[in-house]
């Protein structure tokens, strides 16, 4: 009798032990479904989940408020736990993707591109000699492919991976910006002033097909190989630019598009022919 309870006793433990194992993988695996778009899992001091949750219901809100006080969310995320910085910086450059016509008509919705790029500029600025900011924030990739950009302030930053393909900046501050092992600006196009002085670039800058409508100097800048400036082309070739050697503008006439094409200084545009050679 006494064994019968024994065995009675084990067989309901291990009932309850079956069921609360399903209960616990159940409940893991609710919990993955819930948090598949949080990383990390815990949540950071002082913001609660479900102010992440509702973060692309923010973004895609109709009401331009809401819209701005997201990026005042998402950057507090940053500030507060290093873990989100990758997806904050993701979803900053996701929105600057979004259609946007310049100049602009909507003067809400620049506010909050302003805010949004203000964001950038903020967490990846370390001027050089320098302490390291308590505000800089380290990683290893900026992706503004097909980018609308109103005066970007990028001066003093320093940027690791940075991918500008197919962007429009208008009026660019690029002052002693450390590129620091790629960036690619193919097919940029850049209106009004840019001004990349005393940039310094890494062995990978490209800036293939990029146009240039507005006066453009990259005086004192540094490079580790040069830059490839094929194709690129200048819209007023006869303003006070400054161009890396040995690129220079040459247009075949005064009302013509310029194009940058690499020259030894005091030496002869080459032909058609002898470009299509080199």
């Amino acid at each position: 009798m006494v064994m019968l309870g024994v065995h009675v006793v084990a067989a309901l433990a291990g009932v309850a032990l079956g069921v609360g194992a399903i209960y616990v993988v159940r409940m893991l695996i609710e919990g993955v479904r819930r948090d598949q778009r949080i990383q990390p899992e815990n949540t950071t001091p002082g913001l609660l989940r479900d102010d992440w949750e509702r973060i692309d219901e923010m973004l895609d809100s109709k009401d331009a408020s809401e819209r701005l006080e997201c990026f005042a969310l998402l950057e507090r995320y940053g500030r507060e736990d290093p873990h989100y910085r990758e997806d904050v910086v993701s979803l900053v450059c996701t929105y600057l993707r979004r259609p946007f016509d310049y100049p602009a008509e909507d003067e809400k919705e620049l506010e909050i591109r302003l805010a949004a790029q203000r964001i950038l500029s903020r967490h990846f600025r370390w001027p050089q000699g320098e302490a390291r900011p308590l505000e800089f924030w380290d990683l290893d990739y900026l992706d503004l492919r097909d980018t609308v950009l109103v005066e970007p302030d990028f001066g003093d930053t320093v940027l690791e991976d940075a991918d500008f393909r197919d962007s429009l900046i208008v009026r660019g501050d690029f002052r002693r910006t450390q590129f620091l092992s790629y960036v690619n600006f193919d097919r940029a196009c850049f209106t009004g002033d840019i001004d990349f002085r005393a940039a310094s670039f890494p062995r990978y800058a490209t800036f293939v097909g990029a146009m240039f409508s507005g006066t453009t100097t990259f005086a004192d800048a540094e490079w580790v190989h040069g830059a490839d400036f094929t194709d690129a082309r200048v819209e007023q070739p006869g303003a006070a630019h400054s161009w890396p050697s040995p690129w220079r503008a040459w247009a075949t006439s005064p009302v013509a598009q310029a194009r940058l094409i690499p020259m030894k200084t005091g030496s002869r545009p080459p032909s058609s022919a002898e470009r299509r050679r080199s």
